[in-house]
């Protein structure tokens, strides 16, 4: 089997200003991509939230986790499928101490579409990217008993992965049968159009605020801040966060500093002071506090622990690895 060559250590997705992943899946002659992440048990988030243009289809081989996709919360466990739509934010945490690993399939819309706008274009691949059609978001081991659709993803990534001769076909067609094995569970949303451009409305505040946080997170930020830059009351604006990331406004916040305080703790010398002053804290011991609450241990321990594990030849970050090269 061959061994990829590029391996990305980092905490959290790469993002651009709007919070849109910036990670290249595939190249413009092949547009999609198979990624394998590792998150050993020392790292509580799984996925940071993010969007992306292209379909995910995301199986889980070990651990489990609680994934966010739009405003729905789902469990999944190993051995199971999630389904993430196109330009739709999602994050995940973890839910036991249990290294996490799983595979994700990323397809773009120009990978599937056919050059005429023929039956199969408008019937099948338009309604899944411009989500007019439901899916499921999650395909449970019982489910997948009739639908067999990890066993085709399993087929997938190790076609992706070996490279043999002709495999550009073997994907491609095992993701239309993938395709035709979902339309079992299909939904049209033509009825639900209101709540459709309801739901597309709030994406878009979620993704301002995501922005919002991401270019001021080391500056001092208040409630009214957040609220103000999606045209919200605070109240409202505290119901709305609770809704979509079911997190109050500061805690998201703060969720999202430590996040970043942890990246500079892997990756840096830099005292827990001046990690403090670049992720936003007004002192050490606010630092402190709060990553204890989020973690339950001190920052110094947490990277006492980080430096453990790199010694055992441990993975001590969050590990996104393609599982080939261009």
């Amino acid at each position: 089997m061959k061994k990829s060559l590029e391996l990305l250590e980092f905490l959290g997705e790469p993002v651009s200003r709007d919070m849109k992943e910036t990670l290249a899946h595939g190249s413009r002659q092949f547009r999609m991509s198979v990624h394998m992440t590792r998150v050993p048990s020392i790292n509580n988030v799984v996925l940071y939230s993010h969007w992306h243009e292209e379909l995910e289809l995301l199986f889980l081989a070990k651990g489990s986790a609680l994934f966010h996709i739009g405003q729905e919360k789902v469990t999944v466990r190993s051995g199971e499928v999630v389904f993430i739509p196109p330009n739709l934010l999602h994050s995940a945490s973890r839910l036991d101490q249990e290294e996490i690993v799983f595979y994700a399939v990323l397809v773009h819309f120009n990978f599937l579409s056919s050059l005429e706008n023929d039956q199969i274009q408008q019937q099948y691949i338009l309604p899944i990217f411009m989500q007019n059609r439901r899916y499921p978001k999650l395909i449970t081991r019982e489910m997948d008993e009739e639908l067999h659709i990890y066993p085709l993803l399993e087929e997938i990534r190790d076609a992706y992965q070996q490279e043999s001769l002709g495999y550009e076909l073997l994907v491609k067609a095992k993701l239309l049968e993938i395709l035709y094995r979902l339309q079992k569970c299909a939904i049209h949303a033509d009825a639900d159009l209101d709540i459709g451009e309801s739901r597309n409305s709030n994406s878009l505040q979620a993704k301002k605020v995501l922005a919002y946080v991401q270019q001021n997170y080391g500056k001092r930020i208040t409630l009214a801040d957040m609220a103000q830059h999606v045209n919200l009351s605070p109240a409202y604006f505290c119901r709305f966060m609770k809704k979509q990331f079911d997190l109050s406004p500061m805690d998201f916040l703060n969720e999202y500093r430590i996040a970043e305080a942890i990246s500079l703790m892997e990756t840096t010398d830099k005292k827990m002071t001046e990690i403090a002053e670049l992720t936003g804290f007004c002192n050490v011991n606010r630092f402190t506090e709060t990553f204890k609450n989020f973690y339950g241990c001190t920052p110094a321990y947490y990277r006492k622990a980080i430096r453990n594990h790199a010694g055992d030849g441990q993975h001590a970050v969050r590990c996104d690895t393609d599982l080939k090269s261009y």
